[in-house]
């Protein structure tokens, strides 16, 4: 299977939702920032499956190429289930840098040290 262009991984990386390419063979291929950050090490796309995944094949006239694992993002349900959450993102993206996850998250340190004590 070919590799993907920059702008399609993009795009993939864009969703919040996990999206995993699997190649004819069961192997991935791709997995996208969402499909990533729950499952951080290589492992079986069925994974993506049990938690409720929606295979959709990729075709090319008759023959299967592969398929594409859509997992729908889960719901937060309150506001600092979804603080926690983007804090948590912005920590991973960061590498643990507090004062550059504070910038991106356009708040004080203190304000994410509260946050992160209150965990």
């Amino acid at each position: 299977m070919q590799e993907l262009s920059p702008i399609v991984r993009a795009l993939l990386d864009s969703r919040d939702e996990a999206i995993v390419i699997v190649d004819a063979r069961g192997g991935a291929v791709f997995l996208n920032a969402a499909a990533r950050a729950t499952q951080p090490h290589a492992g079986p796309p069925s994974h993506f499956l049990s938690r409720g995944g929606r295979a959709v094949p990729l075709r090319l006239g008759a023959s299967v190429l592969g398929e594409v694992i859509f997992v729908p993002r889960e719901p937060a349900r309150t506001w600092a289930d979804q603080e926690r959450r983007a804090i948590r993102d912005a920590l991973q993206e960061t590498g643990g840098k507090r004062m550059e996850t504070a910038r991106r998250l356009g708040i004080s340190r203190t304000t994410l040290w509260r946050r992160l004590k209150a965990e």
